[in-house]
Order: structure tokens, then C-alpha cells, then sequence
């Protein structure tokens, strides 16, 4: 895993040097052990790259590396988990005299056997790369398939800026942000922004399954996508009929199995994130497998039973046998790091189970610097409690009259506003901050909001927002117009439609900007088995029946995991990996919330009266509005952070 930067300009143009340099510092926590740089004015690129030693630690692997041919120079980020059946394969063509061991060498080796887009079609792994064409004069920013590893790029008046964070892109002196106004109604109702979006309207970020091309004085950039979440799994359906169900289960095993064994290949110390759920479990249990020696194993627990997982992560560690590590942390520790979040995420981020993941990644770096995780699991296996609603509702919007849904919308809002079902819910559950009334009241506010829906988009949309509906239904309706378009029009069952749509939205905006950045921001290198594209096909070869059965989601997962542990010691409501934020703020955070709002209503005046309005009725104890609040305390830390540095300015400011 590494940090990587750059522009593209006309040929012959100087850029200041010392641009390159804050650049490049600016993802050094990326890449602590090292740091190389090649420009060439005469050609218009100029390259930098920090690197994070996890492959060939020697000087063979340092970038920016130029292949053996002079043809091509690359920086990377990420790994290419396949790189040793490439590096045979290419020995078979023409035996390379090959300079170390690397597998930016044999990516660089891949590119002058077959091209870039034949590279990248017999890539496995998670990358973004900036690769220099010297014949051709022409510069391919790719990104991974399913989108582990960002890749944002921008356009200024010396050209175009490439870099792994968004603060690289800023560093530039010749940079001017430009925001993009819709974006924070698009945050303010998601906790993340949908890619390739960006806060800037002039930043934005190659989508994943793509490269952008661009050449020196041109800024303008054509995009390709060399592989469809979709049309994969259309190529799936297809190539799978007549294999039994049996068939598949046992080809997914195996496929996992070789996924994990590549993911294990490293030359620095390496475990996994465990918190005792199905999808780290089954990680976990055939790391052990294929392992000679115990499996390191990290999991944090926090000193409140409703949201402490460490002791059924220690049970499974102690049943497969890992060398297990377990840090108690109290709520303190997740609070201390609020005032660090802008800066570790360096764009506006609101899912709050950023913290816990900012802490487990801080635990695990201490012993090892790379750890494989089971996210993705949800999305490819149907994992949400949104993609088991979906087969429920289905059978519903087909039977039951939209008029006959909406009454009874209405009605069970109704019983949710009242002091008895309070009462009742919480001598049911206990007044816990998670058994307690929040939980119930905020899944029956849900099912009231898709009872009223219309159709798929709706019911997505409505099951997926974070703002209470506050949020212009058609602003979050747009942003998603073109992945629901594509997907729709197959025919696929809603709980695959789902899927498909959080696979293409929410796992690269969300889960892995949140893995990603919390793990990067101390050097770790995560990986996430889950996500290997040729698993991803095996997974969508199974009819859907298969992956969710009898109401529960991950049949296929649960079904694995049971050849290595017993059902007993994973069968159990899902939790999730989450913070009491809504206590909180109503807590130890009430002043800082309160603090954060009243600032964001006078810097965007359009969203005044609705901010404050929704701060006072939360902390009067109605609605489900700690999702909505947070996202406004996190983008107006963002903000902040970034006014100080002289990025951006307020709306009232910029008036002036």
C-alpha cells in the first residue's frame, strides 16, 4: 500500500518542484518508508510516490518504476494479489529479466505483453495506478474493480492533478477549489458522498472498474470501464446454467480459499480484523487453514455489553486457535479521536462506525502492517437487513394496494409517536443505549417511510437515507438515476437489485472510504477477500433463494463458516460495528453538537431554520434525527479544518 501523486501538464512546461514535493507529503502517512519522484518536462509528467514496504522490501521495488522496455514508468497503490501466476505467465511468453520481485514490475512487464486494457482484465487485486505511456504521450489513471482504492483527479490551469488523497490535490499551489453545492445535500442524506463526486466540483474521482486517459495540454480525460458489476453478473447467470447449487457452494469454497492464500503474501507481518460476525469468522478460519502458525487476530471491546463483540470474537479465536489480541477501550477513547476525524478522513465523512474502525485499525498496527478483513461480505452475499426486507416486500407491493400501504404507514407511525409503545419497548428490551427504545423506534420509522414507497427506487432511497427525509427526494433520486437505470432493466429479483445497488454506491462511498482511510491514516494495509471479482461472479451464479433463505441473509457465508465453527458460536442478531452516537450528543457532545449546528446555520443560510429546527426537536427526544445532526457536525468539522488551511469558504463569504 502506498501514497501516490502528480500532474500531467503541456509539454515542456516547468512545474514548481516544491508542488511535487507538498504533494507528495501530503500522502506520506500512506507511505512512511520511503519517497521517489520522476519528471519529465519535456514530455509534461511529473510522478511521485510514498511508499509502505509490503513486497519486495528491497530497492527493486521503489517507484516511480520505469519497465525494463524504458516504455513505460508507473506509481501504484495497492496490490496485485495474483502477480506471482502473471509473473509465470509472462515467463512463458518471453522470460523478462526480471530486477527484483515485486508486483509493480510485473504489472509494468503486463503492460508491455498485452496492453494496459489486457493488463487490467488479468489483474486481481486493488489498486489505483498512474501509468506513463513514453511512446504513445499518454497518462491511464486506473482504479481496482470494486473500488478498495481511491484515485482522485482534478483539473487546474497548469493541467491536470492526480493523487490518493484529496489533500495532495489541494496541495498544489496552482490549485482552486471549486465547491460543488449539491454535493452537501447529497452528504447531509447519505453520511458519505456518492462517487465520482467529490466537495469540488473540479475534483472528482475515477470510478472503479475504470481508467481515465488523458495526453499533455489536454484537459480534457476519456474514461473506459474495463469491467460492469452487471454485465458480470448477466455473464455469470449465463455461463453457470446447469451447475447445481452444490456445484457453486463448492467452487465458491475453493475460490476463497485461493483468494485468502494470495491475500496472505506478504514480507512484513500480517493478521486480520476479527469480530466474532460471519464474515471476519470465515476470514479468520481459512487464514488458519492454509496457515502454518497461528493466525494474528485483533478485536477491540468496549466496557458497555450492548455494543462489546470482543467475547464472541474471543471465543471464535480461541476455537480456531489464533494468536488473539484484546483491547479494552472505554468510550473515552472513541470520543477523543472526534477532533481528529477531518483530518483522517480528509473529505466529509459521517458514518460514525468510523470510530470504532479508526481504534481496531490503531491496535492491529502496533503488531502487524497488514490485516485482511470480511468487508464485502454483506454486499455480494446479501448480508442487510434491507436485502431480506426486500424479498418480504416484493411479495407485498404486488398484493396489498399502494392506498392500503400508505394507511398503514400512517398507522404505525402513529404508535411510534406514542408514550406506550416507549413504555412498552423499553420494559421489553431494557433501557440500554442499543436494547433500548432507539433500535425498535428507528426500524419501525423505516418500515413506515417503505410502506409508503412507489416503487424500487423509493424503497431503496428510503431505506438507505440517513436524513429523516429532509433532504429534496429528487436531489439523492438524481445521483442514483444512472446506477439504478443500469441495473433495473434485467429482470433481477429487489433483493439482488439491492445489492447491486449498494455493490455500485454504498461499499465504495462508505465501507471501504471508511476502512480506508482509518487503516491508511497509521500505515496499515488492509485487504478484503470478499471482494475478489472472480468470487463476486461465482457468488451471483446462485440464485437468490440460495444466499437468503427463510428470511436470513449470508446462507452461503453461514454455510461455509459451519465447517470450521460451530453455528453456536455465530448465530446471533447482527450488531454491527457501532458507537452510541445518539446518547452522546445528547450527552457528553451536547454542546459540541449544539455548537457545530448553529455554525452550519449561519455559514449555509438555506439550511438554517431546517438545522436548528431538527437540533431542538432531537434534543427534545422526538425523531430519529442523530444520523442527520452527525452529518452536520462532521461536515462543518470538515469545513473548519479546511477554512484553516484556506481550501474553502463559507457561502456568506464567498458572497462577499
Amino acid at each position: 500500500m502506498c501514497g501516490i501523486a502528480g500532474i500531467l501538464t503541456r509539454e515542456g512546461r516547468e512545474i514548481p518542484q516544491r508542488s511535487l514535493q507538498a504533494m507528495a507529503q501530503r500522502v506520506a502517512h500512506r507511505g512512511p518508508d520511503a519517497v521517489g519522484y520522476h519528471t519529465d518536462p519535456a514530455a509534461g509528467i511529473h510522478l511521485a510516490h510514498r511508499r509502505l514496504s509490503v513486497v519486495d522490501l528491497s530497492d527493486a521495488g521503489a517507484q516511480p518504476m520505469i519497465s525494463t522496455s524504458g516504455r513505460y514508468t508507473v506509481v501504484l497503490n495497492g496490490e496485485i494479489y495474483n502477480f506471482r501466476d502473471l509473473r509465470s505467465e509472462l515467463d512463458a511468453l518471453s522470460a523478462p529479466s526480471w530486477r527484483g520481485a515485486s508486483d509493480t514490475e510485473v504489472l509494468l512487464a503486463a503492460c508491455d505483453a498485452w496492453g494496459v486494457d489486457g493488463a487490467l482484465t488479468r489483474l486481481d487485486g486493488m489498486f489505483a495506478f498512474a501509468l506513463w505511456d513514453n511512446a504513445r504521450r499518454c497518462l491511464t489513471l486506473a482504479r481496482d474493480r470494486m473500488g478498495e482504492k481511491p484515485l482522485f483527479v482534478a483539473t487546474c490551469t497548469d493541467g491536470l492533478l492526480f493523487a490518493s488523497d484529496l489533500r495532495a490535490i489541494t496541495a498544489y499551489e496552482g490549485f482552486d477549489a471549486q465547491p460543488d453545492d449539491e454535493v452537501l445535500d447529497l452528504f447531509l442524506g447519505l453520511s458519505y458522498i456518492p462517487e465520482p463526486r467529490t466537495p469540488f466540483a473540479n475534483v472528482w474521482k475515477v470510478p472503479p472498474g475504470s481508467y481515465a486517459q488523458a495526453r499533455p495540454g489536454d484537459h480534457s480525460v476519456r474514461t473506459t470501464r474495463y469491467w460492469d458489476a452487471v454485465e458480470n453478473v448477466l455473464a455469470a447467470r449465463r455461463s453457470s446454467q446447469g451447475a447445481s447449487a452444490v456445484e457453486l457452494l463448492g467452487a465458491i469454497e475453493r475460490r476463497l480459499i485461493t483468494v485468502v492464500s494470495n491475500q496472505m503474501v506478504a514480507d512484513v507481518p500480517l493478521g486480520a480484523f476479527l469480530s466474532g460476525g460471519i464474515d471476519s469468522s470465515l476470514i479468520v478460519a481459512l487464514m488458519q487453514r492454509v496457515s502454518a502458525k497461528p493466525v494474528r487476530t485483533f478485536t477491540i471491546g468496549f466496557n458497555d455489553e450492548a455494543y462489546d463483540e470482543a467475547p464472541f470474537a474471543r471465543q471464535i479465536a480461541d476455537h480456531l486457535g489464533t494468536d488473539h489480541t484484546e483491547v479494552r477501550l472505554d468510550w473515552s477513547d472513541a470520543l477523543d479521536l472526534i477532533a481528529r476525524l477531518p483530518e483522517i478522513y480528509d473529505e466529509p465523512f459521517g458514518d460514525s462506525s468510523q470510530l470504532p474502525t479508526c481504534l481496531v485499525a490503531q491496535v492491529a498496527r502496533r503488531s502487524v502492517t497488514v490485516a485482511l478483513s470480511g468487508d464485502g461480505g454483506d454486499e455480494i452475499f446479501g448480508g442487510y437487513n434491507r436485502h431480506t426486507f426486500a424479498r418480504r416486500y416484493h411479495r407485498l407491493l404486488s398484493s396489498v394496494p399502494a392506498s392500503a400501504r400508505r394507511a398503514l404507514g400512517g398507522a404505525l407511525q402513529g404508535v411510534a409517536e406514542t408514550d406506550l409503545f416507549k413504555r412498552v419497548t423499553r420494559r421489553l428490551l431494557g433501557s440500554g443505549s442499543r436494547k433500548g427504545l432507539r433500535l425498535p423506534a428507528e426500524k419501525l420509522n423505516k418500515l413506515v417511510s417503505a410502506l409508503r414507497c412507489s416503487d424500487a427506487r423509493a424503497l431503496y432511497l428510503s431505506l438507505v437515507r440517513r436524513d429523516e427525509g429532509l433532504i429534496e427526494d429528487g436531489i439523492l433520486a438524481r445521483a442514483f438515476a444512472p446506477t439504478f437505470s443500469a441495473i433495473e432493466q434485467h429482470g433481477l429479483d429487489l433483493a439482488e437489485e439491492m445489492m447491486l445497488l449498494d455493490t455500485a454506491t454504498y461499499l465504495p462511498g462508505d465501507i471501504l472510504t471508511k476502512v480506508d482511510r482509518a487503516a491508511m491514516a497509521v500505515a496499515l494495509e488492509t485487504r478484503a477477500p470478499f471482494l475478489d471479482h472472480k468470487l463476486f461472479a461465482l457468488s451471483w451464479a446462485l440464485p437468490v433463494t440460495t444466499r437468503i433463505e427463510n428470511g436470513q441473509g449470508k446462507s452461503v457465508l453461514r454455510r461455509l463458516l459451519a465447517r470450521h465453527v460451530p453455528p453456536t458460536l455465530f448465530e446471533r442478531p447482527k450488531m454491527g460495528f457501532g458507537v452510541p452516537i445518539d446518547a452522546w450528543m445528547r450527552g457528553p457532545l451536547k454542546a459540541w453538537i449544539a455548537d457545530q449546528c448553529h455554525s452550519f446555520a449561519a455559514k449555509h443560510p438555506q439550511h438554517g431554520e431546517r438545522t436548528l429546527d431538527a437540533l431542538n426537536r432531537f434534543l427534545s427526544g422526538h425523531g430519529h434525527l442523530h444520523h442527520y445532526l452527525w452529518n452536520i457536525a462532521m461536515y462543518e468539522s470538515w469545513h473548519k479544518h479546511n477554512s484553516c488551511r484556506g481550501i474553502v469558504k463559507s457561502e456568506l463569504d464567498a458572497k462577499k
